[in-house]
């Protein structure tokens, strides 16, 4: 109880966090790549901050994280995504808030520290964005083969949004890390070990 009362300030902060990003994109990167003339699929976007946002609630919170995850996406899937019915929306969610901790394990136990050890929290660039592929390839498939079972988005389409998906979800997240490290490096206030 003494680690959730801990972690509950920065699991509120980064779930309204993620939902705000979400109202950024919509509201200001969305009409953007659209007077860009830029391929979009109404879904996926070319920068998606809200991956990035994502990424660095599990930089921060690891497992802690889970909470950030599903209700935050919970949240976009029921008012946003299309998601029909609670239940289905919250199986999406939950999909998201284990992958990212699985896929860190598989990392950790080949040997790869992608968001540095507890002495050293460092992330490499090179890391954050083989993470992010990896766990943004996991849910491109999930997300896209219940959309097309759903019969929701067409065949056709399927390679599209995964590719859109994939792009705007690394980009976002490689973005918003990238800015996390800059303010953190060159700001006012720097990051010691995360214990």
């Amino acid at each position: 109880m003494a680690k959730l009362k801990s972690n509950l300030p920065m699991i509120i902060f980064f779930t309204v966090l993620y939902v705000a990003a979400y109202q950024l994109q919509v509201s200001v990167i969305y009409p953007l790549e659209l007077r860009l003339g830029w391929e979009i699929t109404h879904k996926a976007s070319i920068f998606f901050v809200p991956a990035g946002v994502m990424l660095l609630a599990f930089y921060f919170l690891r497992l802690w994280f889970i909470p950030v995850a599903v209700i935050g996406r919970t949240i976009l899937y029921m008012q946003f995504w299309g998601g029909d019915t609670f239940l289905e929306s919250l199986s999406a969610s939950v999909f998201v808030a284990l992958i990212y901790p699985l896929l860190l394990r598989v990392f950790e136990n080949a040997g790869w520290y992608v968001f540095g050890t507890e002495d050293d929290p460092r992330f490499t660039v090179t890391g954050i964005v083989i993470f992010q592929i990896t766990v943004t390839l996991a849910v491109a498939f999930f997300q896209t083969g219940k959309l097309v079972l759903l019969d929701r988005l067409q065949d056709a389409e399927a390679f599209q949004y995964t590719v859109h998906l994939m792009v705007g979800d690394v980009l976002g997240a490689v973005g918003v890390m990238y800015l996390f490290y800059v303010l953190f490096k060159y700001g006012p206030v720097r990051l010691g070990p995360i214990r």
